[in-house]
């Protein structure tokens, strides 16, 4: 007779899921924006050099060499300064990380900033990004340009879906482990600042999010959104002060302006049909909302980019 063991429960973290969306080595001698955006996925960044200031989620923090920044999905965020001198450099990796729909980050309360690493640890977490980035480097380029930069074809849910053949899902597995250990890692190092357990939230703010960036070209009301998730107006208000400091209104526009500057950046879509897609009636109405947040017109928005692309330089994109 064979001995076995079987782990019988269902535990919390059968639906886990960590899904690597890209690692960048960044480097800012400026601010190029300051205006308050959503950021989709997870995020986690090892400061190499320089110093800048952020917000996030409504606090300020001032970052410097060493630092560990971990940024849950869909957090409000925005550049204040970049320090004069030495350009701002720092490592990032963006990924789902997600048990369900919460951000695994958030249930664990992983702070904002940690600034008092051992050097040894930072050394390791650099090295195995930059072994882990290698490869996603390479993995990419097996695919031709129409696949992964993919912006051409719209943002977010437009990405093109394709079936990766045997041996690219062998790479794509091996990615992925190695992505997992790299989240365990950084995990285990940080274990001294975690709770001794996860964090319940409301799971209801957190698909109201996922229902509205499903919709933004028609972009719902403060009605829908309450109906969506079987709540009151008042309650949904509430929920959404309590986890991103501003109402279910503001969040619903703060999405759709994002959208819109990653269209401008990422894509050649006209201005009119970038309206269209997120959701204003016509192209006056929506370059009037997006001067007002940005104190540029989207095409403004788009020549500035494109100028400042041409003399920056982006690695494992």
């Amino acid at each position: 007779m064979n001995n076995f063991m079987e782990f019988s429960n269902q535990s919390s973290l059968d639906h886990a899921n960590i899904n690597i969306r890209w690692l960048k080595e960044w480097k800012l001698t400026d601010v190029h924006h300051r205006h308050l955006f959503i950021f989709p996925y997870t995020a986690f960044w090892i400061v190499l050099s320089g110093t800048a200031t952020i917000e996030l989620n409504h606090a300020l923090y001032t970052l410097k060499p060493g630092d560990i920044v971990s940024i849950p999905s869909k957090s409000a965020q925005s550049w204040k300064e970049v320090g004069h001198g030495e350009p701002f450099c720092y490592l990032s990796l963006a990924c789902e990380a997600t048990i369900g729909v919460i951000d695994l980050i958030r249930s664990y309360r992983f702070p904002h900033v940690v600034s008092d690493m051992p050097q040894g640890e930072i050394y390791r977490l650099v090295a195995d990004w930059r072994s882990l980035a290698e490869e996603y480097n390479d993995f990419i380029q097996l695919f031709d340009d129409k696949d992964v930069k993919s912006m051409e074809k719209g943002f977010g849910e437009h990405f093109p879906m394709f079936m990766l053949n045997t041996d690219q899902t062998i790479r794509h597995l091996r990615i992925r482990a190695k992505g997992t250990l790299w989240v365990q890692q950084l995990f285990q190092t940080l274990r001294p600042r975690l709770p001794d357990s996860p964090v319940d939230f409301d799971n209801r703010v957190f698909e109201v999010c996922d229902y509205v960036e499903q919709r933004l070209h028609e972009p719902p009301t403060l009605d829908e959104m309450a109906a969506f998730v079987s709540l009151s107006k008042e309650q949904l208000r509430t929920l959404f002060q309590a986890t991103y400091g501003i109402s279910p209104v503001k969040y619903v526009r703060h999405v759709r302006l994002q959208r819109a500057r990653d269209l401008l950046m990422l894509t050649s879509y006209p201005v009119k049909e970038i309206a269209r897609m997120i959701g204003y009636p016509d192209q006056h109405h929506f370059s009037r909302a997006f001067q007002q947040d940005e104190r540029l017109s989207p095409q403004g928005y788009r020549k500035r980019f494109l100028q400042r692309s041409k003399g920056e330089k982006t690695q494992y994109e």
